[in-house]
């Protein structure tokens, strides 16, 4: 009886602590994605040139929009994970980067990028 516990008592407590991890609040998240549209990471790196975001400064808030979301699936809703859109608009352009809320890897990227 003790070794089916045991067993059952880890995995119980590992998906309460997973469920429990706090996503990066929206000043870490905005910060985050003009990091991977600049440097995108090694797996996207050959479908995404870098960016140079360097007319980004002085932009006001009017020009950034954060969305924490839950992310789509039975899984990622049963231990309550989320992502981060963040959309920024800048000379024209309206890039769009998606990525978790907790780990930070980058999901998804779209709209005009050049």
């Amino acid at each position: 009886m003790k070794k089916i516990i045991v067993p059952i008592l880890i995995v119980f407590i590992s998906v309460v602590y997973i469920y429990q991890q706090n996503p990066m609040v929206t000043g870490e998240a905005v910060v985050h994605s003009v990091e991977l549209m600049q440097k995108p990471s090694e797996e996207w790196g050959s479908s995404i040139s870098p960016m140079d975001l360097s007319e980004l400064e002085g932009l006001g808030p009017d020009n950034v929009n954060a969305t924490l979301n839950i992310r789509e699936g039975l899984w990622y809703r049963l231990l309550n994970r989320k992502q981060w859109e963040v959309t920024i608009k800048f000379k024209g352009n309206e890039p769009t980067v998606v990525f978790d809320a907790t780990t930070g890897k980058l999901l998804d990227l779209y709209g005009p990028l050049n």
